[in-house]
């Protein structure tokens, strides 16, 4: 499959268009306060041409050349503004855009991830959670996974405090695809079930973040069966005037000495070129729970990150971007193991490192409206130690996955009717695992939790097309994927399958009037099994796993109906769906040389169960009370079904939501207060029934209150933060610890 990714880099280069031209130059305002505002993207409709507001408000849209334009500008939390202008052979500066601030958001926003390109969110067919920048800096996540927790159709379950897996759609682990910049996190080895690899992206460092819940998979592949979760990281801006130096510093601290963080951050910029830097570290104490718990111990530890991002205007209509992060996570446990039957369950380290470089070239041809490069490599470095409680013998199990990756899209408007994007990925990972037994002073080296040098290369072709008729519009999209997965293997058997894929997707939107759109949509999904389902030979939290290299992909079909409501005070979204999965790969009791356990803990393998079903309601809406008040609240329902052993499916999360209060004054004060509740989960499967992490006869409901409130002052934010109001042992289902007790944080930004 390498030819493939050849064609690729060759296809790069099928279109070159230079542009010359003269200046568009002006400022964006707010309205309502009249100052300038920052990050306004500003477009010229129809050219390809645009730039981006820095801190001053200035923008400044290079090479235009003579003629009318329509200019489009847009920000979040501001309502659109556009006006047609006239560039002359002189350009055209001094513009004035006064932005109106927005009451509400929901469903006045953009995203990225739900077409693959910048949409609006009201007019698109997904069903689509988003938190902004906004969101996030008021609620200041102690990790990524924490800022998922209570937002629309997501459920967050932590393993251990070093973890957080998304629940979406009653699916999580490698049936839901994580990705950073557009770029996929999800490799061969990543593990069935709850997981960790979400919290190993330092929440400082992100934008944005999108979640696609549902039909993901003809636009990003394999695993994308539940949703997609696209984090995207903060975009440094450029200066519209000369050369420009400035950073940021943020603090972070916790009660009970649960949290100390501290990051640095350094922009150089002028209208040329732009880059940011960073540096964090954080020490998580252990968590101290509720009423009745107490301190949760072991459950703390270390972590640190640093990132760069440098962005590059080039010939005509060109930006280049090179990104790079690292990650790295210190002697992390596992409670729930440590206080069952293991002296040490530790993660040490988990390390994560990702960079990449894009190009993006904007063009006037109608066929190659834009085209984006994107070449990564991404690295998953990951240590266990374990040792039994009165076992002198430690092991230490290394894995380590490297994946290079590469794609190329482009977006293209045929007519103002007509829009798509079409593309072609490639990926390929490669594995070194190994573990290593000390016992007696003695070291012994064996099989790892994966056969040593194990390959996984992944090649794809997608298209999705956009038509509006009148009052319809219909979304149309397909994909191809084959994947080739070797590994051999003395100690079981050889594995070498090449799983292919065809899925589909259709919507079906009718905007009855301005203020509200019905959506229709039919799509199917599938998630071909990695080396983590095929080969893996090791501990997990139920029993001792054995490989089974036999297995068939994952494939759903969907249905979803739903409605999005958008007026001056209120916005709200609803979405019905069914999904019905066939071949669900779950794990069920097995043996190994004859034998159904080993050192004590029962034997499992992964197999295909043949049909499982799971349906749901998800609800959100937002009301503007007054100018200063305004009320949001989301519900969500998950029911799911293995047909095949009549049963429920495995982890399904219960009936769950929230609802708030937001103030916000004109002089930079803000509060909320804000109650999450969660019903009791006492459908279970035989897997749930096992699982230490769940309480005999169920997860219990439980209700919180919290409380957040904040100042920003010029370049100074303050966040503060009051958790559990009401002190509540609590433990979201299917985690490994309980929830934060009665406890506060403070958090301050300062920017130079």
């Amino acid at each position: 499959m390498k030819k493939y990714a050849v064609l690729a880099l060759m296809f790069l280069t099928c279109v070159n268009i230079t542009l010359q031209g003269q200046a568009v130059k002006g400022t964006v305002y707010d309205t309502k306060f009249d100052k300038p505002v920052s990050l306004a993207n500003v477009q010229l409709s129809g050219s390809g041409l645009g730039a981006v507001a820095d801190e001053s408000g200035r923008f400044s849209i290079e090479q235009v050349n003579p003629g009318n334009y329509l200019m489009k500008v847009t920000l979040m939390g501001y309502q659109p503004w556009e006006k047609e202008i006239e560039v002359g052979q002189g350009g055209l500066s001094g513009i004035s855009v006064y932005l109106q601030p927005l009451n509400i958001s929901l469903n006045n926003e953009f995203v990225i991830t739900a077409r693959r390109l910048k949409t609006d969110d009201f007019s698109s067919p997904e069903a689509i959670t988003l938190l902004n920048s906004q969101s996030l800096s008021e609620e200041a996540p102690r990790t990524a996974p924490e800022a998922l927790q209570g937002a629309t159709g997501v459920f967050v379950q932590k393993t251990n405090h070093g973890g957080g897996s998304p629940f979406i759609r009653g699916l999580t682990g490698n049936q839901n695809l994580l990705m950073i910049d557009g770029i996929r996190l999800n490799n061969a080895t990543y593990r069935y079930g709850p997981n960790q690899y979400l919290n190993s992206i330092d929440p400082l460092i992100i934008g944005r973040l999108e979640v696609v819940r549902g039909s993901g998979s003809v636009l990003y592949g394999s695993d994308a069966m539940g949703g997609v979760v696209n984090v995207i990281t903060q975009q440094p801006d450029y200066s519209a005037k000369g050369w420009k130096t400035g950073g940021r510093i943020n603090a972070k601290f916790m009660t009970g000495d649960m949290q100390k963080t501290g990051r640095g951050e350094l922009h150089l910029a002028n209208e040329k070129i732009t880059f940011t830097g960073g540096f964090t570290y954080s020490d998580f104490g252990d968590i101290i729970g509720g009423d009745t718990t107490g301190k949760q111990t072991p459950t703390g530890y270390q972590e640190y990150s640093a990132d760069l991002k440098l962005k590059m205007k080039l010939s005509g209509q060109n930006e280049i971007t090179f990104a790079y992060q690292y990650d790295k996570q210190s002697d992390v446990p596992r409670y729930d193991k440590i206080i069952k039957n293991y002296t040490k369950y530790h993660f040490d380290p988990q390390i994560r490192q990702l960079g990449y470089i894009r190009l993006k070239s904007d063009y006037s041809n109608k066929w190659f409206k834009q085209i984006l490069y994107t070449g990564s490599f991404n690295q998953s470095d990951e240590t266990r130690i374990l040792q039994k409680t009165g076992s002198a013998k430690i092991s230490k199990e290394h894995d380590l996955v490297n994946t290079i990756g590469t794609s190329i899209e482009v977006s293209s408007v045929p007519t103002k009717n007509w829009r798509f994007v079409s593309g072609i990925e490639y990926y390929f990972d490669k594995v070194n695992s190994e573990t290593t037994d000390i016992e007696n002073g003695a070291s012994t080296i064996k099989r790892g939790y994966y056969p040593d040098g194990a390959s996984s290369g992944s090649f794809a072709i997608f298209t999705s097309h956009t038509i509006d008729i009148q009052k319809f519009s219909f979304v149309l999209g397909g994909r191809f994927n084959t994947y080739k997965i070797k590994a051999d293997d003395p100690s079981f058997e050889d594995v070498d399958v090449s799983p292919s894929a065809l899925v589909g997707s259709s919507s079906i939107i009718f905007h009855t009037n301005e203020n509200f759109n019905l959506i229709c949509s039919v799509y199917s999904a599938f998630r071909a099994p990695n080396l983590n389902d095929l080969s893996s030979f090791g501990s997990f939290n139920a029993g001792i796993e054995v490989p089974n290299p036999n297995l068939k992909p994952e494939k759903s079909i969907s249905g979803e109906f739903g409605f999005k409501a958008r007026f001056e005070k209120f916005s709200s979204s609803v979405f019905v769906y069914q999904s019905w999965i066939k071949d669900l790969i779950s794990r069920v009791e097995a043996s190994y040389n004859g034998q159904d356990s080993i050192d004590g803990e029962k034997v499992f393998t992964k197999s295909n169960f043949d049909k499982s079903s799971i349906h749901g309601v998800e609800a959100e809406f937002q009301y503007a009370i007054t100018e200063q008040f305004s009320m949001y609240g989301n519900i969500n329902y998950t029911f799911g079904e293995n047909k095949t052993d009549n049963e429920p499916v495995s982890r399904i999360p219960p009936l769950n939501g929230k609802l708030g209060i937001y103030y916000r004054t004109g002089m930079g004060f803000w509060g909320k207060i804000e109650w999450q509740a969660a019903s009791m989960q006492d459908r279970l499967s035989s897997g749930d029934i096992s699982d230490s992490r769940i309480p005999d006869g169920g997860t219990p409901g439980w209700q919180l209150l919290n409380l957040r409130a904040g100042y920003i002052l010029n370049r100074i934010q303050l966040t503060a933060g009051l958790n559990n109001i009401l002190n509540e042992d609590y433990r979201t289902h299917g985690s490994g610890i309980n929830g934060f007790g009665r406890s506060a944080w403070l958090a301050i930004s300062i920017g130079f």
